[in-house]
Parts: structure tokens; sequence; C-alpha cells
């Protein structure tokens, strides 16, 4: 049986969609399906452990239902005008709930969808929003910022992710705190080395694994795939296999756990790797092959 049937019922869950994807009803299609992504990408049931599978079925069944009755026009019309999920998808010309979320859940983190995410994501209005959220939240500082806001790479994003926050303070749509302004240039060169340092840790520990050519080439430099498309390939493998090495990989090379800004990364033994990790892994796994 394939994971994606797991706990799947032939009727679809009782929800709010609008709800259930943190929108408004005058959201805009575009709007519905960027919220359905990024809860699809934190969400997947093939990003937890063995104890929080089912919990992740249902909440992820919830998030793919939702995005079905919202993402067609007819679906969400008729929804719209009788408050029922289940009337909205009466008759609706040859939907299958079985097969619509069984697509969602094989797509949902496939190498092509977090591409075409990233792709609509980076350097959007949305991600500015993020940032400054994230900014705020977390009065300034960086470290913080970089284990909230999806998708973020030091190596790459820290110029861009200053220029948001700096013209943001200059037009004081958000605070000046000091975490951020005073901030030591040697604060900034020792998060920039450790970053370089995990992105050579994850190719030595490629190599523990015996998946190193895969993701990064062999010598000849001839790759089989990238390592987001590797590390996508190893979350559709066995339970086992893919638990471990996600588990593994977050431990050593994901986003620190909460509460501790500066603390010790978290350990293999703990919960399986959030999305901020997994994603934080792909990203340095990537820049390591440069």
């Amino acid at each position: 049986m394939d994971a994606s049937d797991d706990l799947l019922d032939d009727n679809p869950p009782t929800i709010n969609p609008y709800q259930v994807l943190g929108l408004e009803r005058t959201a805009t299609a575009d709007q519905v399906k960027s919220a359905y992504r990024k809860l699809a990408l934190k969400n997947h049931p093939d990003k937890v452990s063995a104890d929080d599978k089912q919990k992740a079925h249902e909440t992820f069944q919830s998030i793919a239902f939702a995005y079905a009755v919202l993402s067609d026009p007819t679906r969400r019309k008729r929804y719209d005008e009788t408050g029922s999920t289940s009337e909205s998808i009466v008759d609706s010309d040859g939907f299958s709930w079985s097969d619509f979320y069984r697509e969602q859940f094989r797509d949902a983190i496939s190498n092509d969808a977090i591409e075409k995410f990233a792709a609509q994501y980076k350097a959007s209005d949305e991600e500015r929003d993020d940032i400054l959220a994230a900014y705020e939240e977390h009065e300034g500082d960086m470290d913080a910022i970089y284990e909230t806001v999806m998708l973020s790479n030091v190596l790459e994003d820290d110029e861009r992710f200053r220029k948001i926050i700096d013209e943001a303070i200059a037009s004081k749509d958000v605070p000046a705190f000091k975490a951020y302004t005073k901030e030591s240039k040697k604060s900034r060169r020792a998060r920039v080395k450790s970053a370089k340092n995990e992105a050579t840790e994850a190719e030595e520990y490629a190599k523990e694994l015996g998946v190193h050519d895969k993701m990064f080439g062999s010598k000849k430099g001839k790759k089989t795939e990238s390592s987001d498309d590797q590390l996508a390939a190893l979350i559709r493998c066995n339970q086992q296999g893919r638990e471990g090495f996600l588990e593994n990989l977050a431990a050593k090379y994901g986003a620190k756990p909460a509460g501790g800004r500066g603390g010790k990364k978290r350990r293999a033994n703990e919960s399986e790797p959030s999305e901020e990790a997994f994603q934080a892994a792909a990203s340095r796994l990537k820049k390591a092959k440069k």
C-alpha cells in the first residue's frame, strides 16, 4: 500500500476551507495557491515521526481538501452558497477525492513543487511581509529570523534581507531593535562562517551516509541528480530509512530548537525535522556543491 493511502477515508473531512488555509473569503486564486503550498510543505506526513503520522495525515487531508474546494471556481462558489464542503463536490465534473488527495500527497514535496514555490515566493511581497513579521516577533534577532522565514539561506539572502529591514526601519514601518542595529560585524561574520562550515559538513556527512555522489556528483564531476531531487527521492523511500536520514540530517544541519537561539543543535533522538529544518538542510546541501 502506498503511504498516501494511510488513514485515507473515502469521505473527505468536514471543514471550513477558509479557516484551514488561514484565508479571508475574498482571497484570490493566487493567495489560495500560496497558502496551500506553504501549509502543505510544513505539514506533509512524510516529514514526521511514526508517532505523529496519524495526526499529520489528518491535518494534511484537511489542507488538501480545503485546496480542492477553493482552487476550483465551481466548487468554491457552491461552498460559498451552501457552507457545506460535501455539497460543494456533489456532481463536480470528474472529481475524485481519493485521486486528488493522492496527487497532492505525492507532489507537495517534490523538487519541482518546491522550486516553483520558491520562484514565486522569493522576492515577493509575501516574503517581505514574512521577513518583517519575523523581525518584529524576534526583536531583530537575525538567527531567529533565518529560522522562521521559509527557504531562507544566510549565504544567499543576508544582503537582501537586510535591505528590506533597513528600508522598513527608515520608513518607520518597524522599530529599530538594538539586536539588529547594534549587531557587530564579528557576529555577522561568525554567522556566515558557520553557514559555510555547515555546508562543508553536509558534504562530509553525505559521504558517511553513502549518498555523496548522488547529491554532489563524483570526482569526475558527473551528477546523477540535484541534492534537492535526492532529498525528495529519499523522502519517498522506505519509512525507516527516510526517517533516519532526515532525522540525522536535521540534527546536524537543521534549524535550531525553539527557545534556544544560540544553543546546541538538536539531537537525532528528538522529534522529526520541521519544515524550516528540512529546507535549511536542502539549501545547505545545495550550497555545498558550488
